[in-house]
Parts: C-alpha cells; sequence; structure tokens
C-alpha cells in the first residue's frame, strides 16, 4: 500500500471562551475530515512525552521513527536545505540579530520593536560575515538568521536564546557534563570572540532612537549523516513541504524533496495534494505532506481566524476524492504539536496531545462522528507516542514482519 503522511503543523489547540469552549479544529467545518473519521480510526498522541512542548523538527523526528540522539540539530537541517559548504564534522549554530533591552537582571529579547531589523540584518550581513575568521564561517540566511559553522567543532554548547522571551538571554557556554571537553571548549572560545567583536561594532554604530541589537544563539547542530527512510523502513519516500527545516529534514533522510512555494492555505495544500498523487503514480511509496498554516494562525492569536484557516485546509482536501477512494492508500493525517492560541508569552508550542486519523481499507472502523481532539480520545488506536506512528503505518500498509519473539 502506499501512504499519504498528512502533518497539519500546529492544528490541535486548547479550549476558547470565544468558541464557546470549543478548539478551533472542533469548530471549524471540516466535513472531509469527519467524512474520513468515520471510515477510519483514530488516536490520541504525544508528539513526545506528556506536557512536552516540543518544536517541530523534534516532534516530526521522532514520528519518522528516529531516536532523539539521532537529532543533528535545527541549524543543519537550514544548511542542507540552502546547500551551504559543509563537511562531516563540522558544528553549526543558528544566530539571530534582533533588538534587545538590557537591565540589571540581563538582556531581554524585544517582540514588540518598531525596528527594520530585517533591513538592518541585510544593512550588516556582509560585515558580520568579515567578522567571522579562522575556523568559523559566517551565512547569512536572511531575515535575520545567520548560520554560523566552526570547522570539526563541538555542537554541546547550550542555546543563549531562551524561547520565551519573558526570560533574559543566556550565558554562551557548554552544555551541562560538557565544560571539561576541549572541543566544546575551545567551540565556546571561537563563538565568544566573535560574538563580542559583533557587540563591539555593533554599540560603535548603534543609533539609540532605534534602541540596542544583540546576537542571540539556538540550534547548536552536527553535520552528519542519517539512516535513510528508505533503508529504515522500506518505503521509497519523498516530501512535499514549503519550509527550509522540512527540505532540509528531507534531504538529510534521502527523500525525494519537493518544494511547494508558500500561498494561501487552500490553494497551497491542494497544490501539495495534487504532487502527491503525481508522486504515488511516479511510483513513490510514502509521501510526506506538511502545512504550516494552522499554526501560523495560531500564533497570531487569533481562535476564530484558525477555526478558519482549518475551514480552508479541509476544503483543499475535498479536491482530493481520488486519494481517498484509493482502495491502495493508507492515509494518516494528524498534527505534530497543539499550538495553543493565546499570546501568552511563557507558551510557544503546547505539551497536549495531537488527534491522529488513519483511513484506509486495512484500517479498523471506530465508528467515531468527528475528527477533532475530543472525540480522538475515544478512538480505537487508543494512546499513541510520536515514535509508534511508523510500526503502526507498518503494519496498516502490510509491511511488518511476523513477531516470534527475541
Amino acid at each position: 500500500m502506499k501512504i499519504l503522511f498528512l502533518v497539519m503543523d500546529g492544528m490541535a489547540d486548547i479550549s476558547h471562551p470565544e468558541l464557546d469552549w470549543a478548539t478551533p479544529l472542533q469548530a471549524a467545518d471540516t466535513p472531509v475530515l469527519d467524512h474520513l473519521a468515520r471510515e477510519g480510526c483514530c488516536a490520541l498522541m504525544y508528539p513526545l512525552e506528556p506536557g512536552i512542548c516540543p518544536s517541530s523538527e523534534v516532534a516530526h523526528w521522532s514520528m519518522f521513527g528516529y531516536a532523539p540522539g539521532e537529532f543533528p540539530g535545527r541549524a543543519y537541517l537550514h544548511a542542507l536545505a540552502t546547500g551551504l559548504p559543509l563537511r562531516r564534522g563540522d558544528a553549526l549554530f543558528m544566530f539571530n540579530l534582533v533588538p534587545v533591552e538590557r537591565k540589571p537582571e540581563g538582556v531581554f529579547v524585544l517582540d514588540e520593536s518598531d525596528v527594520p531589523i530585517e533591513d538592518i540584518c541585510a544593512d550588516r550581513a556582509e560585515r558580520l560575515g568579515r567578522l567571522a575568521q579562522g575556523d568559523l564561517a559566517l551565512y547569512y540566511m536572511g531575515g535575520i538568521e545567520f548560520i554560523a559553522v566552526v570547522k570539526g567543532g563541538s555542537a554541546h554548547l547550550k542555546p543563549t536564546d531562551p524561547f520565551l522571551h519573558p526570560r533574559p538571554v543566556g550565558e554562551l557556554r557548554a552544555a551541562d557534563g560538557w565544560e571539561e571537553d576541549e572541543k566544546t571548549a575551545g567551540t565556546v572560545r571561537i563563538l565568544q570572540g566573535f560574538m563580542d567583536a559583533a557587540g563591539e561594532w555593533l554599540e560603535a554604530g548603534a543609533d539609540r532612537r532605534r534602541g540596542d541589537l544583540g546576537l542571540i544563539m539556538k540550534w547548536p547542530s552536527r553535520a552528519v549523516e542519517a539512516e535513510a527512510f528508505e533503508r529504515r523502513h522500506g518505503m521509497r519516500a519523498a516530501a512535499v513541504v514549503s519550509t527550509p527545516c522540512f527540505q532540509g529534514m528531507g534531504a538529510l533522510l534521502s527523500m525525494r524533496v519537493l518544494y511547494i512555494e508558500e500561498g494561501e492555505a487552500e490553494a497551497e495544500l491542494r497544490a501539495k495534494l495534487q504532487a502527491a498523487q503525481d508522486l504515488f503514480r511516479e511510483g513513490w511509496e510514502f509521501v510526506f505532506v506538511h502545512t504550516k498554516h494552522a499554526d501560523e494562525a495560531a500564533h497570531r492569536g487569533d481562535p476564530a481566524a484558525k477555526k478558519g484557516i482549518i475551514a480552508a485546509l479541509d476544503r483543499a482536501l475535498s479536491y482530493c476524492e481520488g486519494l481517498w477512494g484509493d482502495q491502495d492508500l493508507l492515509a494518516v493525517i494528524t498534527a505534530d504539536h497543539s499550538t495553543p492560541t493565546t499570546l501568552d508569552p511563557r507558551v510557544i508550542h503546547g505539551g497536549d496531545p495531537v488527534p491522529v486519523l488513519f483511513h484506509g481499507r486495512t484500517v479498523r472502523r471506530d465508528g467515531l462522528p468527528s475528527f477533532d481532539e475530543v472525540s480522538a480520545a475515544s478512538g480505537g488506536m487508543g494512546q499513541l507516542y510520536g515514535r509508534d506512528l511508523m510500526p503502526l503505518i507498518s503494519y496498516l500498509s502490510r509491511r511488518a514482519p511476523f513477531n516470534t519473539g527475541p
């Protein structure tokens, strides 16, 4: 059987009073998803563990059947997507140049700022790159993003980006337990030297009317190889995506990667599903399709808008009746995490479970009337973890071996 693995990034949510205490998925008009649920079987899934708020990349890594210790770091995925010159063993770090506020208790990232930061980053990228010397190279990725590559360096550093910006920017230092490692200490010295030089240059050219700028580091990564998805799971795999993170992940796992330009939610997903159908006709057996619109709507803090986006994604599904009626197709539809639509600076992604829908002729029907976070709690597949998806997909597509013991 062929497998369509559709991830609606950040689709799951919490209940909202302005939606009569429904989630945006519950409140949205989703006739196609509800029809597929009635013909299929659902589950609730913790992408990692209960209460853990996962980033998209680590959630997908788990759902694809790879262990946390195999994950190379997101900066490496972005580097792969853009073709940066790398060698195995290099260490990579994402730096963001952002407006900051300096207080007695620390340095804080200013999320609400009228500074034209992306224009400033583009204007200063070349000079910042020249400040990276020796074993360090700096590449401007657009927007506020820079990737630093340390030749033969260590990725065992703690991010300085607190992510939750009510918290102060951290100190550049080795990860816990790696303080005495010589390569890690050397990498800290290289990056600290660059950050000091960059800070002095930024300070000298500062426009006090616009406030201070600072560099924050995240996503320590290493340039490594990973076992190909086909070798691990026995399926020729392709990815239809629009973001560098999943372009890079697909490339790392030796998937065929098809890039679709970001656009309006319904049109974009419709184009991606049509591309998936073409890939199946070409002989690809597992096609991963990713859409980020529900997550982006949630980060804007409007539950009604997210409800509308989910309804638009469902309309896109209605144009692909050939998929849902294909007796040789297993469709798996889920989210990589919940994204509470709250504008709460203490939360980026949620630690709630997300619904999963399995649809195909090999799938037991559990009779649920709709697809959402609450209904899925009664689903016939029970409670799952992200790491459970690929074994279930292997079984439901009739690829699982017969287990006779150790």
